[in-house]
């Protein structure tokens, strides 16, 4: 037998895998039908002084030489973003700078999501996928989310792997990376072309893989799927 070396996965405690497998099975009979009149959203973030790697130009011999290093700042400042998709498109994003609370993200949905859903929803039923993010489940969203009829899916705590805009995410930041955005504008700039230019092909796709998700899901009896 090769060596191999070993996935990660939070460390689930027996509630925590019910509730994965409750998801997965019931929502098991849905179809990529189903699927579509789902919005998938979530929040990402993106290190101003993070880039993962930055090449120069030296002698030989001369990797630790202050002329040549690259600097790294310490509590270094972020850009943030709210945004969410469904199989049919791209939906509204907001970008934003400093503390992410409640009230925060109530804002961000008054002005974002229900204008989303009317456009892919004008005369049809959806549903609103968030995790388990204290801010999402504080009394002020809940409040919000009853107010305007919004209908949640019943979403297991720590599943990334069940929820592709996880892998959304990977793709728009291997993008602004390879655009060598450096500052604060810079990314916002580029985080604002890239969001729009996603192809739609590609959010189909991302939604589509929700049943082979949550298939995945209970074959591995509610431990990660490979996604």
């Amino acid at each position: 037998m090769l060596g191999r070396i070993g996935r990660t996965e939070y460390v689930y405690d027996a509630r925590d895998i019910q509730r994965r497998l409750s998801f997965a099975e019931g929502y098991s009979n849905w179809t990529t039908v189903d699927w579509d009149r789902v919005i998938f959203s979530d929040e990402t973030h993106i290190e101003v002084y993070g880039r993962s790697r930055v090449w120069v130009q030296r002698p030989v011999g001369a990797a630790f030489d202050p002329d040549y290093m690259v600097e790294r700042v310490p509590h270094s400042e972020r850009v943030s973003l709210w945004g969410c998709f469904c199989a049919r498109g791209v939906g509204q994003a907001e970008i934003f700078v400093g503390e992410f609370n409640a009230k925060r993200y109530v804002d961000i949905l008054q002005h974002n999501l229900l204008q989303t859903a009317l456009h892919f929803y004008p005369q049809e039923h959806w549903w609103f996928q968030q995790d388990n993010a204290p801010q999402h489940k504080a009394d002020i969203s809940r409040r919000w989310f009853h107010n305007h009829g919004v209908d949640l899916l019943d979403f297991p705590p720590y599943s990334p792997d069940l929820n592709p805009i996880e892998n959304l995410w990977g793709i728009l930041k291997g993008r602004i990376e390879k655009r060598l955005a450096r500052t604060t504008d810079e990314i916002e700039r580029v985080l604002k072309e890239e969001w729009e230019a996603l192809d739609k092909d590609l959010l189909t796709s991302l939604a589509h893989s929700m049943p082979t998700r949550c298939a995945a899901v209970i074959a591995n009896h509610g431990h990660k799927a490979p996604y």
